[in-house]
């Protein structure tokens, strides 16, 4: 019978460090887009009004990856995390299951990493502070793996949500930022040299007018066609729009797809992550401007995640075996 290894939670942040992950996602995005991978798009369902995906991917070098994920923001009220999901591996030759890990960890952890690399190859130039719309779950891991490449000691906040910014702000304070809790998104983003949406708005609260130069932008909310986290200044403003997926984000979010049927943003001024961090597409023409990753998440990320956590925990005797 199969022997299948399971990973929690805790034992991904555990083996999944910001010095590993990051390299390998951004191998994943480089043969993402020299069409190297089998990515197709996730399949969405909406279940008693709240978002379901099924991402399944498979990764030259890594395996196949199948993950269910949901987005609950009413999870919020329970005590519970507003995404959840399950990630599986696969022996790409054989089919045989390999493991089964927890899924939302997994998920900030790879989303974390796309940042990261955005900001490796789209960032100004250390020094300023890093401002943060949204602080839930995913913004711990944002924060967590930007500031690894980008070093800085002044972190802005904004949340609708005093209890989820006082919250993130003695989290934050821990790891040696002094923070300052702002009463709007225009008072977080003024002066910051890097600025991370998180939030689960669908409207926009990253206005252009508001943004310094230079300055690097990360949108990881808005997931769904209609709703926007960015406004149409941003896009203006920006000299670069990097993109984890084209295809995905004309597909799954109106930050992109919106300026792109208006004929504010053209598809040949949208590059994906692969493109730049290949040195095939540039991630910053100029040293004062604003560049923007807009990342709605793509299986790929899941899949090399899965199997570099699988070959770690093995290697550390982390997690456990079971028989199917």
């Amino acid at each position: 019978m199969p022997r299948v290894l399971v990973l929690s939670g805790r034992e991904l942040e555990e083996i999944l460090r910001p010095e590993v992950l990051v390299s390998e996602i951004e191998k994943a995005f480089v043969l993402y887009s020299s069409r190297r991978t089998v990515t197709p798009p996730r399949t969405v369902m909406w279940v008693e009004g709240n978002w379901w995906g099924v991402m399944q991917s498979y990764v030259p070098g890594y395996g196949v990856g199948i993950k269910v994920v949901n987005v609950i923001p009413t999870n919020v009220e329970r005590g519970l995390p507003t995404i959840q999901a399950i990630v599986s591996l696969l022996d790409p030759l054989t089919g045989a299951p390999l493991a089964v890990m927890e899924g939302s960890v997994l998920t900030a952890l790879r989303t974390g990493a796309a940042s990261a690399i955005s900001v490796k190859h789209m960032a100004p130039e250390p020094g300023g502070s890093i401002a943060i719309i949204g602080t839930g779950y995913q913004a711990r891991y944002q924060l967590r793996f930007v500031s690894h490449f980008y070093k800085t000691e002044e972190l802005r906040i904004y949340d609708i949500r005093e209890e989820a910014a006082e919250f993130f702000r003695r989290y934050a304070e821990h790891l040696g930022f002094r923070v300052v809790k702002c009463r709007s998104s225009r008072e977080a983003i003024e002066g910051a040299s890097i600025v991370i949406e998180a939030s689960t708005t669908t409207t926009p609260v990253i206005e252009g007018a508001y943004l310094s130069s230079p300055a690097h932008v990360i949108s990881i909310g808005a997931h769904t066609k209609d709703a926007r986290a960015l406004d149409d200044g941003v896009i203006r403003r920006a000299e670069v729009v990097v993109v984890d997926s084209r295809e995905a984000v004309m597909l799954e979010t109106g930050d992109i797809r919106i300026p792109v049927e208006s004929g504010l943003l053209s598809t040949d001024r949208v590059y994906e992550l692969g493109e730049v961090a290949s040195g095939e597409k540039p991630g910053r023409l100029t040293k004062e401007g604003v560049t923007v990753f807009k990342s709605v998440g793509l299986a790929i990320q899941d899949a090399a995640a899965a199997a570099v956590a699988y070959r770690l925990a093995v290697e550390k005797g982390v997690g456990r075996f079971v028989e199917l």
